[in-house]
């Protein structure tokens, strides 16, 4: 709620119901002249002000640049950019236990519950350690600690010839 705007609205309505009544009040006679026609205007006008100013979700929507109240708005929207602007952070999820995996040589997707590529005939690897996964109790399991291949908790193997990141040879260089 924007209360300047609702202010300026209840000031409307009451000055409305002064120019109706005060020449009631006085002369106790109801006269229909200029300034009870102007008297409807501003009421009419002072409610929906108010009801803009009630319904509002949120005051520097109803302000003009924050004419009307609201001295911050610059502020506040500097802080909405600023927010809007950090990048997106790269999580990566893990994989479901019933989520296909793809072939490490031909990349076709391959069921979750299937040894082989179905292009290629190789058998599939686990995800996690890249030993070769077994049917074991039922399921497609990894065979050295015979769990699911997301609950894998082999070590790591790393391709012959890969070294670990930011390890150097030390010697003589070619």
């Amino acid at each position: 709620m924007n209360r300047s705007l609702a202010l300026v609205g209840v000031v409307l309505v009451i000055v409305s119901i002064l120019l109706i009544s005060i020449p009631f009040l006085v002369t106790s006679a109801f006269q229909v002249n200029d300034a009870v026609y102007a008297a409807g205007f501003l009421f009419l006008v002072g409610l929906v002000i108010l009801y803009q100013a009630a319904t509002a979700p949120d005051p520097r929507l109803t302000t003009v640049g924050g004419l009307l109240g609201n001295p911050i708005v610059d502020e506040s929207r500097k802080a909405e950019e600023a927010v809007t602007q950090i990048p997106p952070s790269h999580v990566r999820y893990a994989p479901g236990p019933k989520e296909p995996s793809n072939c490490r040589f031909c990349y076709t997707a391959i069921p979750w519950n299937i040894l082989n590529c179905p292009r290629c005939g190789r058998p599939r690897l686990c995800r996690n350690c890249g030993k070769q996964l077994f049917f074991l109790a039922g399921a497609v399991r990894c065979g050295p600690c015979v769990r699911d291949e997301t609950q894998c908790n082999c070590p790591r193997v790393r391709p012959s010839g890969v070294r670990p990141a930011g390890v150097r040879r030390l010697g003589g260089g070619a």
